[in-house]
This record gives C-alpha cells, structure tokens and sequence, in this order.
C-alpha cells in the first residue's frame, strides 16, 4: 500500500509541475494578447490633404485617394491591440486598408481583414500609436461611412464617428497665360491650384488640348506639394499658330486656360 500511495504522490505531483509548466510557456501569449482599456475616439485622427475635423468627424475631399488613421495612446499601452470598424458605408464608396502578415502598428490583421474588409485589428507600437493607410475609390459629394474604435476580449467600444466628402473648395490659374515657343520644339504651361492664399497640393485636373498637339506629356495631372502641375506640348511638324490648354480640377467646373503661341526664327521677335 506503501508503494502504491508513494506511486499516486509521485503521479500528482508530476501533473501539478506539468500544469506549472505549461502555464509558464502560455503567459507570454497572454500578455501580448492585452487590448487597449477604455478606448476613446480623441485618441484617432484621420489625416489627408484638405481634411476638415467637423465635431467627432472629418470632411474629405472627393478627390481622396488615400487617408490615414492615426491612433495615438498612451505609452503604457505599447504593444497592445486596438481595432476600428468602418460601416454604413456608401454603396459605390470602396475602402481598403493596410495590412500584414499580423497586427501591427501599419496594417491591419490579415484574418480579421479575410472575414470583414472593413475592420481593422492593429497592434500599437513602442510609444502606444499606430497607423494605417486606407485606399478609397468612388468618393462623391454623397458618398459617407462611419468608423468606431474598441477592444477586447469583452467587447468595449466608443460611439460612432462620422467620415462625410465634399467637392473641394480649389482654386486655378495658369502662371502665364501666353508663352511663346519655337515650333519644331516643345513648350511647357505651368498651373498652381490654391485653397485660399495656401497652395493646394495633391489635387486632380483634367487636361485638353486645342489646336497644335503632336504630343502632350499627359491627360491628367496632380499637384505637386506646392501647388504645381506643369504641361507639356510638341510641335514636332513645326505648324505655325497656338496650342490652348485647359485644366479642369475633378469633380469641378473649375479650371483655366494657358495658351502656347508657336513662332518661327527667334523667341522675343
């Protein structure tokens, strides 16, 4: 009998330091599992050109082709996760987010993407921020969804905010509205768009053409981070008379005219 209660001893102990074990393997998976607490919309911002933060919203401009939502907490919650869903999302607007291999703090779980497109578990980094880059196609001046931030694992989550588009308030001009060149050559019109005396960067036009074109380096243009956009033309069969090129800013009436004015002999005569 001895024998047999040493043996039974011996059995439970054993299976005690085995659930010890193991229990020191999984901690580390525990602790990396931890979600942010309380979360709180003030700690995400949603950043691109032309945005306007209206209450616990943002106004894009319908000329958005990327944005980026920030996140930014506490450096307590370094490596923790965090996730923000996007819903009653317009029907032709379509929104795509970053992601990787597994949380981080530039894209998106890939499993929480392969089950719904339009929620985002990301994992913060050093100094408790994230963010992720989202790709948006078919903005109108209709065209709205909705975003809230959470945590888990028992669901905690913050109300809703309000992502709405409008047409942008841009403005246009031709640097020169008559430059002369040599025909046989190329010239060159330069344009710069403006949101009041600022200087509108990453805006789209349209671009014609009317008269003299044998080519012409684009048919659409964005504006560089000061407002730029250059145009170029060829006159390769050296024709007399002008080019008019006109830039129409997307979405918009809004545009204006530079004129090319080719010349034979020497500029200036």
């Amino acid at each position: 009998m001895r024998t047999k209660t040493k043996s039974l001893k011996l059995a439970l102990a054993t299976g005690v330091a085995a659930l010890f074990a193991a229990s020191a393997v999984a901690s580390p998976a525990m602790a990396d599992n931890t979600w942010i607490s309380g979360p709180n919309l003030s700690a995400i911002s949603i950043v691109a050109p032309s945005a306007v933060t209206v209450g616990s919203g943002v106004t894009l401009s319908t000329q958005t082709s990327t944005f980026t939502l920030n996140y930014h907490g506490s450096v307590n919650d370094a490596g923790k996760f965090a996730q923000v869903n996007f819903f009653d999302i317009s029907a032709d607007l379509g929104v795509t987010l970053a992601s990787t291999p597994v949380a981080s703090s530039t894209g998106c779980d890939q499993q929480v993407l392969g089950g719904n497109s339009h929620s985002c578990m990301f994992k913060l980094d050093g100094a408790g921020s994230a963010s992720i880059v989202a790709t948006v196609t078919g903005a109108t001046s209709s065209a709205a969804m909705k975003f809230l931030l959470l945590s888990g694992p028992n669901i905690n989550q913050t109300g809703a905010a309000n992502i709405t588009f409008a047409l942008p308030k841009t403005s246009l001009k031709a640097v020169a509205t008559t430059v002369k060149a040599l025909a046989g050559g190329a010239a060159v019109v330069k344009f710069k768009f403006l949101d009041g005396a600022k200087a509108a960067a990453s805006i789209r036009a349209a671009v014609a053409v009317k008269g003299i074109s044998d080519h012409v380096s684009a048919t659409s243009v964005l504006s560089d981070s000061q407002g730029y956009v250059w145009v170029y033309v060829a006159n390769l069969k050296k024709k007399r008379g002008t080019s008019t090129i006109t830039l129409t800013i997307d979405g918009t009436a809004t545009k204006a005219t530079s004129t090319i004015k080719w010349v034979s002999g020497k500029l200036g005569k």
